[in-house]
């Protein structure tokens, strides 16, 4: 140690900058990687097979944001009528077994993805209403009673993370008059995307199923 104190004193003034810079830079090298190897990852998603998920593997959120506000728009077939924001489009379309689908997406999305789907089927062509909620139950989404327009149904709720990619679901199932009706909202992300919830649970407060069909 005397030794080099005695022969760093007796260095230039340039010389000993770039003593002290090349020290510090091998310094905080060495705190850097000290760093890195003592701490451990972060663990916080779930997954199916009980894999870790990186956070990082998660696609960040886009520029471009999700719009679920909006003026009320009225909607109605021969099954049903709901009201939803004027913020979203929709798509009619079919299901197996002569059911229907009607999908409402925001027109502006984001990196959520944010589907509500309503379905209906005939109970001619689907055994039960359980047959409905099995795809569900598998998945071990917490089960709840819910009431719809004065019908009792069942309320699922659910994460699902896989292979880096995390799909939050809830479902909202009831049977009225022999027709099974399924009102399920589907977006990505770990964290609950209150906003499409909100949206999700006033078109579920407010549908109302058709009589006489």
């Amino acid at each position: 140690m005397d030794r080099f104190l005695s022969s760093f004193s007796g260095r230039s003034s340039s010389q000993k900058i770039l003593i002290v810079v090349f020290g510090s830079a091998i310094l905080l090298l060495f705190l850097t990687l000290s760093y890195f190897l003592t701490t451990p990852s972060q663990n916080n998603g779930q997954n199916l097979t009980g894999n870790a998920v990186s956070p990082s593997s998660i696609p960040l959120q886009t520029a471009k944001k999700t719009t679920f506000a909006g003026k009320p728009v009225p909607y109605a077939n021969s099954y049903y009528s709901i009201n939803y924001p004027d913020s979203f489009s929709y798509e009619e379309g079919q299901t197996s077994g002569g059911g229907t689908s009607l999908v409402l997406r925001p027109q502006s999305q984001d990196s959520s993805n944010a589907v509500i789907e309503i379905q209906t089927y005939d109970t001619s062509s689907v055994a039960s209403q359980s047959a409905v909620e099995n795809v569900f139950a598998a998945f071990g989404y917490q089960k709840s009673q819910i009431t719809i327009f004065n019908t009792p149904g069942v309320e699922y709720k659910g994460l699902i993370s896989n292979g880096g990619v995390s799909l939050r679901e809830t479902a909202v199932i009831f049977t009225y008059q022999n027709r099974i009706y399924k009102l399920q909202l589907t977006y990505s992300g770990r964290t609950e995307n209150i906003d499409a919830e909100q949206v999700f649970q006033k078109i579920v407060a407010g549908f109302k199923p058709s009589s006489g069909y």
